[in-house]
């Protein structure tokens, strides 16, 4: 085998990899109550979990929770940035599906809150 194709198979060996590894985290819709800009997550997030919710250009997202946001995309692949504060708040630049990734205990606690 010669040397071009063994580092082709070994690309395609990680590419493989990375897509299964992207594919055994489930995304989770958030759920808001009726009449409610908020959604509820109680349970494990020792493995990471992804959630997903819709929002419109220019709304906010306060995310309230013991555990961590590792990341907030947008429906382009677009990773926000935290504004800070006490919670975590991010500024949609597009209306779409948003992406949240996070870890945490066994048993966590997290508030997702649009306005």
């Amino acid at each position: 085998m010669s040397k071009k194709s063994c580092i082709q198979l070994c690309c395609a060996s990680i590419a493989s990899l990375a897509c299964l590894n992207a594919q055994a985290m489930p995304t989770s819709e958030v759920i808001f109550e009726k009449g409610s800009n908020c959604g509820h997550y109680q349970g494990d997030l020792t493995s990471g979990e992804l959630f997903s919710l819709e929002m419109s250009a220019e709304q906010e997202l306060v995310i309230s929770t013991d555990g961590h946001v590792q990341t907030v995309t947008d429906n382009k692949g677009q990773v926000l940035e935290d504004k800070g504060g006490a919670n975590y708040r991010y500024n949609a630049i597009r209306t779409g599906t948003h992406i949240i990734k996070m870890v945490g205990r066994v048993d966590s606690a997290v508030e997702f809150c649009v306005y």
